[in-house]
């Protein structure tokens, strides 16, 4: 008798667990609210700050390769043209991705104000699509130039 009000009890706490669960998760999914402007907008200034940082490493990079250029680690290899090359390729690179960054910067409108929330939710949003781009560059072109330096050891 025991047993068989131990099995209907344990089955009906499974039963209910599975309720509250089913409930919990509806009521979650329920809830699922967009963030607003002001958030993608405050997401979307972080970002920026921290280009802000890496684009010192990209100038720094930069002037590392330039100064590569220069060097008789370069000049005195075989395939120096080559090598050459690959180093203006990425100063070009490295160039155009700071280039972005500061087109990106001045067309940015920090203050934007729609008609409507929808809208203010729609320019930053685009906003963010536009800066992560930047940001994907900025890493690219950042850790190739890194490795090149790297291998050439350049301080």
């Amino acid at each position: 008798m025991l047993e068989l009000l131990i099995i209907f009890k344990s089955q009906h706490m499974n039963r209910l667990n599975i309720l509250l669960l089913s409930i919990a998760t509806a009521l979650l999914f329920s809830c699922k609210t967009e963030p607003d402007s002001k958030a993608i907008r405050q997401e979307v200034l972080n970002i920026h700050d921290k280009l802000m940082i890496d684009g010192e490493k990209v100038v720094k990079n930069k002037m590392k390769l330039d100064k590569l250029l220069l060097s008789d680690q370069v000049k005195l290899v075989q395939d120096s043209v080559l090598r050459k090359q690959k180093i203006n390729d990425l100063i070009i690179r490295l160039n155009a991705t700071d280039e972005k960054m500061m087109d990106w910067m001045h067309f940015f409108k920090d203050d934007f104000k729609g008609k409507t929330e929808q809208e203010d939710l729609n320019y930053y949003k685009s906003e963010m699509v536009k800066i992560r781009a930047v940001e994907d560059s900025y890493i690219k072109v950042t850790r190739e130039s890194d490795s090149l330096i790297n291998v050439y050891q350049v301080k």
